[in-house]
């Protein structure tokens, strides 16, 4: 006889660390360029290049990409702008990783820091935010029962675990073309670009993990003709696509970390010849992980009235996919001008990203603490100044549902601005509004002992010898018909039978005629 056997295969949090470090190099202007006579706004990108796994630690490199724009005269007539890239290598440390362990790296840039040191000169600082997760797969090999043998009882249990379908990581590619409205004149230079998206969803199908939002264009032109004055394009576009991956479907829970890759403004002729189309080319980066519940049946222990049966166990530790939610908050901030700049006009883009500082269990909710950080950028009254941004934290404190969690929960909070727009309630003030998505992942991590192997041996006749024949047994706590037949050397059918028993159910107090089975030779 032998064990049969049935395969797991799960994957536990190995480990997971946070760190921050900063970037800084002083850049000068290129000598085609004007003089910088007043700083307005910058923006920033991270791209990682690559990640390895190393003994214990984990490297990785790529660059900080960024562009400043800023006013060359005192009249306000002419801008410039300016784009270069800090190159990083960080070593994070975390042990128990191993070279072929697979790796999830989240990153963002916190804060971009702009100083100008003199009129062709300037110093930029950034703060880097990297989240890892690295996660190891298990796979175990449980037995479920008995095969090609007799007289052995066997317990089984339902267990249910989280399982892997998919893990996988791609690139969306996005194209567009922007042609801008009739009323503006042909496009000369780029002088500002920025893209970025909101209204992502993404959702698991049959055909794969499908997703879908909107790409919003912000762009500052010089017009060929030098005579007009600076133009400003808002334009939005839809999009969606399809991730091949094999094997999920829509019943599958779909856990997926989606960051901004590298893009592209450029200027094409429209069919006329004429400068008027923006093509827009971006991308984003997709770490897509699918999930189902399995629930199998193994083997949890086994006798024999005939042979002395031991079985052979292992433990297994592994993690389940306790709760996946997506919520949304609102978060709304009013704030003055400061005395320094400008009264607005007319606000022509915002942007905005989402920092979250504390994620903090509270028995049955999460509560996370961050912040909206919104750049306002808007053309101001002052002719000497005619293009002006400022800066506004919302912070914000949001409780999250959840089941009652325990100290070895795993949480992961992956935030992301959903929406984000301003008003002006007077010239001095401004109101931002957004939309915070809130991705919650919740893995409990949990141990079971399976069997995987077993003995047989003669059984000890002296000891069955001196157990009765026939015993009226009155039925204590925790007691089962299974450890009473076990204890008695009789089998579950013949208590079931002897009792008249419907099922398994038995009471404290309950009285049983037990019989010794006999070994047939």
């Amino acid at each position: 006889m032998e064990l049969t056997k049935n395969r797991i295969t799960t994957t536990n949090l190995k480990a997971a660390k946070y760190m921050e470090f900063t970037v800084d190099e002083d850049f000068n202007v290129p000598d085609a360029k004007g003089d910088i006579d007043r700083f307005i706004a910058s923006k920033g990108q991270i791209t990682l290049d690559e990640t390895e796994v190393l003994d214990g630690r984990v490297r990785i490199s790529g660059n900080v990409s960024y562009a400043i724009l800023y006013q060359t005269d005192a009249d306000g007539s002419t801008f410039e702008n300016h784009e270069g890239e800090i190159p990083f290598e960080e070593v994070i440390n975390a042990d128990g990783l191993v070279p072929g362990d697979k790796v999830s790296v989240q990153s963002s840039l916190e804060d971009l820091y702009v100083t100008v040191i003199n009129s062709r000169k300037y110093e930029v600082r950034g703060l880097v935010q990297v989240k890892l997760w690295a996660c190891q797969q298990i796979t175990a090999e449980g037995a479920t029962g008995i095969a090609n043998g007799s007289g052995i009882e066997c317990m089984t249990e339902k267990v249910c675990f989280t399982n892997v379908v998919a893990s996988s990581k791609d690139i969306v590619k996005i194209k567009e073309d922007v042609e801008i409205p009739a009323s503006k004149p042909d496009i000369g230079q780029i002088l500002w670009d920025q893209v970025t998206f909101a209204e992502m969803e993404s959702r698991a199908t049959d055909m794969g993990v499908h997703i879908s939002g909107r790409m919003d264009i912000f762009v500052i032109y010089k017009p060929e003709d030098e005579l007009a004055p600076v133009q400003y394009v808002n334009a939005s576009r839809e999009f969606q696509d399809t991730i091949g991956c094999d094997g999920i479907n829509e019943d599958m829970v779909l856990d997926d970390i989606i960051s901004v890759g590298r893009g592209t403004v450029s200027v094409r002729a429209d069919d006329h010849g004429e400068d008027r189309i923006l093509q827009v080319e971006s991308s984003l980066n997709v770490d897509v992980k699918v999930y189902e519940d399995v629930e199998t049946e193994l083997l949890r222990d086994m006798f024999s009235y005939s042979a002395d049966v031991e079985p052979v166990r292992s433990s297994f530790s592994y993690e389940n996919l306790l709760m996946r939610n997506n919520a949304k908050t609102k978060v709304v901030k009013k704030e003055k001008i400061k005395s320094s700049q400008p009264p607005i006009l007319q606000v022509v883009n915002i942007t905005g990203n989402v920092d979250i500082d504390e994620v903090r269990p509270s028995d049955d909710a999460v509560i996370v603490e961050g912040a909206v950080k919104a750049a306002v950028m808007y053309v101001s009254s002052d002719d000497s100044r005619p293009l002006c941004q400022m800066e506004i934290a919302a912070p914000f404190t949001y409780r999250l549902e959840t089941v009652p969690l325990r100290s070895q929960d795993s949480i992961r909070i992956t935030p992301a601005l959903s929406q984000i727009s301003a008003s002006l309630p007077g010239n001095d003030e401004v109101e931002i509004k957004s939309i915070v998505d809130m991705g919650m992942t919740i893995f409990t991590r949990k141990e079971i002992e399976f069997i995987d192997d077993m003995t047989i041996s003669p059984v000890d006749m002296k000891k069955k010898a001196a157990s009765p024949g026939i015993v009226g047994y009155v039925v204590k706590d925790g007691d089962s018909i299974w450890s009473i037949a076990k204890e008695y050397y009789s089998s579950l059918d013949s208590i079931r039978k002897m009792n008249d028993l419907e099922n398994d159910n038995i009471q404290k107090g309950d009285k049983l005629i037990v019989v010794k089975c006999v070994s047939q030779s």
